[in-house]
């Protein structure tokens, strides 16, 4: 049973996404996150958007013909991510958030393509074209879990942008950790990172990372993609045993924003080490989470084939190095990698 938390959003949005659907978050929201407790006066139009972020679970009050919105650290809400999220490596992260878009990386893209400068943070309540790799849907309810993309311009090092994979995974691995110890939930998170871009809870996945790249004028950028299922139950039915999410692993309710700054608190850390050259630094943060990395039993999925092997290591790039039955050492670019269990 999950234990109740004050910072939980209590309602769930009342809504139904349609696939073409693109609501950007209103104005509004950001001027009552910074007016605080002493809110801002009904204005024509107003009551309008106030219904809308009523519609999507926003807790918002209204006493003597003004407007309130009482501070938490769930709801996602851009001058709050703003203000709370710690200047590392960027001076300032942008952020714009949608209550539904069809993608946030197809959004990352389009922006990367027009020559963004970097430092954006593109967040959504809810996808209706959510992906993960190999254009694999990413189930994405509305208000169920943390959806969205970073803009980057990184070292201009593209051979090594793949790492920024391994920063994204360990990030969120050690935002969990450090959240689960802060909050004292009653189960402990049982964090494993899968190769390469997936992050398991309790064997059972939790949230994965989607790195893309584009390019402009301005030369390219990466769009890094990731999606957290957070709240209990978000979990579509058919997918729970391979499934879960975070509130469901730790046995109470999770704050999204609070469990986004603290990913974006380590996501620098580790974005630190990339701009520096530091590439062995990133992979040992990341193996320091994983299990699967040596001496792992794993199928090895090529088409219509699965191949038998062992894991012995990751190259210098992060790529994943097997051992075949017949002994051969390859090494694994992409693709899919299942743990082989035994009978």
């Amino acid at each position: 049973m999950l234990n109740s938390s004050k910072d939980f959003r209590s309602s769930s949005p009342r809504w139904a996404a349609s696939p073409l659907s693109r609501v950007p978050v209103p104005d509004l929201l950001d001027q009552l996150a910074r007016a605080g407790p002493r809110g801002i006066e009904e204005s024509p139009g107003s009551r309008a958007q106030v219904e809308l972020c009523r519609q999507w679970g926003f807790q918002i009050q209204e006493k003597d013909n003004r407007f309130f919105l009482p501070f938490d650290s769930d709801s996602l809400v851009p001058v709050w991510i703003e203000q709370e999220t710690p200047g590392i490596v960027w001076d300032r992260l942008r952020v714009e958030g949608f209550l539904a878009i069809g993608s946030t990386n197809e959004e990352g893209l389009a922006r990367a393509r027009g020559g963004d400068p970097g430092a954006l943070l593109i967040y959504a309540e809810t996808q209706t074209a959510g992906r993960g790799r190999k254009g694999r849907r990413w189930e994405s309810p509305p208000g169920g879990g943390l959806y969205f993309t970073l803009v980057l311009k990184p070292a201009p090092d593209l051979n090594r942008w793949p790492l920024l994979t391994f920063v994204a995974g360990a990030a969120l691995a050690q935002a969990l950790i450090e959240l689960g110890e802060s909050e004292g939930f009653p189960a402990r998170f049982a964090v494993d990172l899968k190769w390469p871009n997936d992050v398991l809870l309790g064997g059972k996945k939790a949230a994965g990372v989607l790195l893309e790249t584009a390019c402009s004028a301005r030369g390219p950028a990466v769009v890094l993609g990731v999606g957290i299922n957070v709240r209990p139950g978000c979990v579509p039915e058919e997918l729970r045993l391979r499934a879960s999410s975070v509130s469901d692993e730790a046995g109470a309710l999770v704050a999204r924003r609070k469990l986004l700054v603290r990913f974006l608190y380590f996501f620098q850390m580790g974005y630190s080490l990339f701009e520096n050259g530091r590439h062995a630094d990133i992979l040992e943060n990341w193996k320091r989470h994983s299990s699967m990395w040596d001496g792992v039993p794993v199928w090895i999925v090529e088409a219509e084939k699965s191949i038998p092997a062992v894991t012995c290591g990751l190259s210098d790039a992060g790529a994943l190095r097997v051992r075949t039955v017949e002994g051969i050492v390859e090494t694994i670019l992409a693709g899919d990698v299942r743990l082989r269990r035994s009978r």
